[in-house]
């Protein structure tokens, strides 16, 4: 590990256990010491809970960051709200990995990551950041501090997912009650399971490998909505199940 990328690491696990946000102190040179810091704060605070990939459009290259140890929690999830720099909610379709695949050099083609794949979940993504004036940050930066993740929420197992004809799939996010949002897609990769399979072939080949009971959620479907402590969001994909968290 570099001198730099030591130093990112260290400023970052520094603002996990003290609270106090960061600036970042260098340029990112490039995605893979993205990869670096990732790797290093993970590293650091324990075996991952799993990954988060998105991608924004059906062919763009999507995005990886891990889900640090601790960072799954069950619904009705409830967190300290006013701890929080600020309180990000995104509601996504998420999976269970159900068998290990180590690492190795040999890609991992569709079938056998799909296979990999127990139940998916209704997934809340709870954003928060260690960067300090996030909405000017470098965006390499915040793809480095695990693209802002704070926790993934738990929901309801989707059992079905196979067939799911997601673009027509009716999500809706409510805030203390009150809907804001009700529509039907809004992934913007439209279809999870791409950005699913890249995101196994990516952490066996390049991140250490996948096991059984990590998580991986694939991107908002609901954009990114901030909300005050004080705050219930409830999630829900329309026939499949729901998801609460409170701050």
């Amino acid at each position: 590990m570099t001198p730099d990328i030591s130093h990112a690491v260290r400023l970052l696990l520094d603002a996990h256990r003290s609270g106090q946000q960061v600036v970042p102190p260098f340029a990112l040179p490039d995605r893979g010491a993205v990869h670096a810091i990732q790797d290093g704060v993970a590293e650091a605070t324990g075996p991952v809970s799993g990954w988060k990939v998105g991608a924004r459009t059906p062919t763009a290259e999507p995005n990886a960051a891990p889900l640090l140890a601790g960072a799954l929690v069950k619904s009705p999830a409830r967190f300290d709200g006013k701890a929080m720099h600020m309180i990000g909610v995104e509601i996504e379709i998420s999976f269970h990995i159900m068998r290990d695949i180590p690492a190795r050099k040999a890609a991992v083609g569709r079938d056998e990551a799909l296979d990999a794949i127990g139940d998916a979940f209704v997934g809340m993504e709870v954003v928060d950041t260690r960067i300090a004036d996030f909405r000017n940050a470098d965006p390499e930066w915040l793809l480095a501090d695990n693209q802002m993740n704070h926790a993934l929420v738990i929901g309801d197992n989707i059992r079905n997912w196979r067939s799911l004809d997601w673009p027509s799939l009716q999500v809706k996010l409510a805030i203390d009650g009150s809907v804001e949002v009700d529509q039907r897609g809004g992934l913007g990769a439209v279809d999870p399971v791409r950005p699913l399979a890249w995101m196994i072939d990516h952490a066996v080949r390049l991140r250490g490998g996948l096991r059984k009971g990590q998580a991986i959620t694939t991107g908002s479907w609901t954009g990114l909505r901030y909300y005050p402590p004080g705050t219930t969001a409830r999630g829900e994909f329309v026939g499949l199940g729901r998801v609460e968290a409170s701050f």
